[in-house]
């Protein structure tokens, strides 16, 4: 067993140097990781997201699918914080940069590398997008594995860093999503309260959804 552990993290470090090796080579391409690599920027785009699926959701069905999509968000990601805080204090795995040679472009960071928050983060709210809107979701699917990659070749994360992410953020996701006929109730709730509100509005409803199931 030892034997095959030693044999992965053989495999997730040369796999590793091999996209890593990527950067110091352009200044394009530096900046694209760069970006890529930020812990702020991609989950922001995806939390817009969420808000745009909401804003362009003409039917009642669009509205209460979009509203349920934002519930199911906001669960998965308490979730998967919760996990997070327990497998981080559990496991430490250092970052590359602390045992290996690095090209590294983004930061220094002490806590631990496995799974990577950051991807956990952006592939919880992407599952849940891809969940109840397939178009936006693949459209947020791309921007997490851009995200993982990034912070692969900025030198911030392991392979299995990035694929622990992407576990654990599917599994929440899939659980948040089970959980909703407990929240059906506040859906249903604000779908008639956006519906009050943009009652009053000609053409509200009529036009269509500029996001395709």
């Amino acid at each position: 067993m030892n034997a095959i552990l030693q044999l992965v993290l053989s495999i997730d470090r040369e796999v590793f140097h091999a996209i890593n090796s990527l950067a110091g080579k352009s200044g394009v391409l530096d900046f694209l990781i760069r970006l890529g690599s930020d812990d702020h920027i991609i989950p922001l785009i995806l939390s817009l997201t969420l808000l745009a699926i909401l804003i362009h959701a003409k039917s009642s069905d669009e509205k209460k699918s979009a509203i349920n999509c934002i519930i199911c968000a906001f669960i998965a990601v308490a979730i998967s914080m919760v996990f997070l805080f327990i497998l981080n204090s559990l496991f430490f795995r250092p970052r590359p940069f602390t045992s290996c040679n690095v090209k590294l472009l983004f930061y220094h960071s002490t806590d631990s590398s496995f799974p990577s928050n950051a991807a956990t983060l952006a592939f919880v709210i992407a599952f849940v997008i891809l969940f109840y809107n397939k178009r936006a979701g693949f459209f947020a699917l791309a921007l997490s594995f851009y995200l993982g990659f990034s912070r692969i070749a900025a030198g911030i994360h392991y392979p299995l860093d990035i694929a622990g992410g992407i576990l654990l953020g599917f599994s929440c996701a899939t659980f948040s999503r089970s959980l909703e006929n407990l929240y059906e109730p506040i859906t249903k709730t604000l779908t008639n309260t956006i519906a009050r509100l943009m009652g009053s509005v000609p053409g509200a409803g009529k036009e269509k959804s500029a996001w395709e199931k």
